[in-house]
């Protein structure tokens, strides 16, 4: 699976070495503004998070089954 972010990374690292028209240098500003943005949860971390709050019962009814989907969306993604 492609690491978007290290591509990007990679982008940015050539192409900022370059004389680079506006139009070109606010995208390059854009991918590195992106760049220092935290990765989001993956889903496992998300599935994680969303079970202990169904068996802590931290959440109410409508978190709960956000938390269920979470987790079935994680179980699907297994293989068989």
């Amino acid at each position: 699976m492609t690491d978007f972010r290290a591509l990007c990374a990679e982008l940015h690292a050539a192409f900022n070495t370059y004389a680079v028209d506006m139009k070109h240098h606010d995208l390059l500003e854009r991918a590195r503004a992106a760049l220092t943005e935290p990765k989001p949860p993956s889903l496992k971390e998300q599935a994680l998070v969303a079970l202990y709050a169904v068996a802590t019962g931290a959440n109410d009814m409508r978190e709960q089954h956000q938390d269920f989907e979470t987790i079935r969306r994680a179980l699907e993604a297994l293989p068989d």
